[in-house]
């Protein structure tokens, strides 16, 4: 790790980030790496006034909640309180009763159609809805604009932020999407609970967590405000110039968040906040299998294929489209991927024997955070940023050449 650290001293000491998390552990024993850098804050002018960045700062981990809210629903059917293969007209009609879009008339007007097929509890966990961020797609641009809404969340509601149709037939293609984000709604009438309660109940006190580490509801904890990174941006704006790379040279600036002021209504997909050390905790019990957070049977749908052929190509063209959010990296785009019923699979070996292997299960989040759990090597990690625009390139390559020396740590 020597090589490690001294890349991301020197990428804080040159401005390139401002700080980051890395964690690892394997099964072994052997590996349990905890290393911090950087501070987690610009906000302060005088450098030494900053707040260090340490494990157990949180951060907004934006899609990194994704994983978290899959197995709060995999939770849901362990009680019996959801079926995988059920339809969402008992518990989102919301979603149940959205038709494909197709087009736009002569006059401007949407051109729907009914789906061939329902979509199902499983098609929101896989990405294979048919629902897709609007900055994705220039249909659903061109839908929000013809509502007067923004493209994407500004709203307080998940009906506000995503009520728009589907793209393609539940479970004949893939796109990331607010599939995710619609579960809390989901869980929430399953359960007859919140989804923050569950989130505390299922998840945080089965771990040991501490409700001030892991919430939805940010402002009714003031030690975790007290303690939160602010946001670092490179240059202007949350996601990536076309092409990829293009503005990895802007100056790290601090910009301040309404989101670190107000509470909306739970966004399974991106609306967490947690510190890397507790979400390392959650990685670790899928890895170790220790039963915390699931049984045996269903830990292992986190690591099955959950789509068609048909949806596992839809998968690999989107993630090869610049323009696209590419959940895959910093995995090579060229691999091809599946998606489980909690984030990407890895369908063939990353880099030979030095890297993520094949059946790895890995996501991301838009602060340029990242986490993988390797059940062939037996190891799960993450490094944290909290810095944007989203696929930062510094970050990946930092992140590479992290998760590369934690693998090669690994004896056979």
């Amino acid at each position: 790790m020597e090589e490690v650290d001294n890349a991301f001293r020197q990428a804080v000491a040159d401005g390139r980030i401002h700080g980051g998390v890395l964690l690892a552990r394997d099964l072994t024993g052997k590996i349990d790496i905890s290393r911090s850098y950087g501070v987690r804050s610009l906000r302060e002018a005088d450098p030494e006034k900053r707040p260090p960045m340490t494990a157990d700062t949180p951060m907004r981990v934006m899609s990194c909640s994704k994983l978290l809210t899959s197995i709060m629903v995999l939770q849901c059917v362990e009680q019996g309180l959801v079926n995988l293969d059920e339809g969402l007209e008992r518990l989102l009609p919301e979603i149940a009763g959205l038709k494909v879009l197709t087009g736009f008339d002569e006059t401007g007007n949407p051109i729907e159609r009914e789906p061939k097929s329902p979509v199902l509890l499983k098609h929101l966990l896989s990405h294979s809805s048919g629902l897709s961020y609007a900055l994705s797609s220039p249909l659903l641009l061109k839908y929000r604009e013809w509502q007067g809404l923004a493209p994407e969340p500004v709203y307080d509601t998940l009906d506000q932020n995503y009520k728009y149709p589907l793209l393609f037939d539940p479970g004949t293609s893939w796109a990331y999407g607010p599939s995710i984000d619609w579960c809390c709604r989901l869980i929430a009438r399953a359960s007859g609970i919140s989804a923050e309660e569950f989130l505390q109940k299922h998840i945080v006190e089965s771990l040991g967590i501490g409700a001030d580490n892991m919430t939805f509801e940010l402002q009714k904890h003031p030690n975790m405000q007290a303690r939160r990174a602010d946001m670092t941006y490179r240059g202007e704006g949350m996601l990536p110039a076309v092409p990829q790379g293009t503005n990895s040279t802007g100056a790290l600036r601090y910009e301040d968040d309404a989101r670190w002021y107000k509470d909306i209504e739970p966004h399974g997909g991106q609306g967490i906040y947690t510190t890397p050390e507790h979400y390392m905790k959650v990685l670790w019990s899928i890895l170790s299998n220790d039963g915390k957070l699931l049984k045996p049977e269903t830990r292992e749908l986190l690591f099955k294929p959950a789509l068609t052929p048909e949806a596992e190509k839809g998968m690999d063209d989107f993630c090869a489209q610049p323009e696209n959010l590419a959940p895959c990296t910093p995995a090579p785009i060229a691999i091809r991927h599946s998606h489980s019923l909690g984030g990407m699979i890895s369908l063939e070996d990353c880099d030979g024997d030095r890297w993520r292997r094949k059946g790895n299960l890995a996501w991301s989040g838009l602060t340029n955070n990242y986490w993988t759990i390797d059940e062939k090597v037996g190891i799960c990690s993450i490094s944290a940023f909290h810095l944007l625009p989203w696929a930062d390139p510094v970050c990946v390559e930092l992140t590479t050449k992290f998760e590369k020396a934690a693998f090669g740590m690994v004896k056979p």
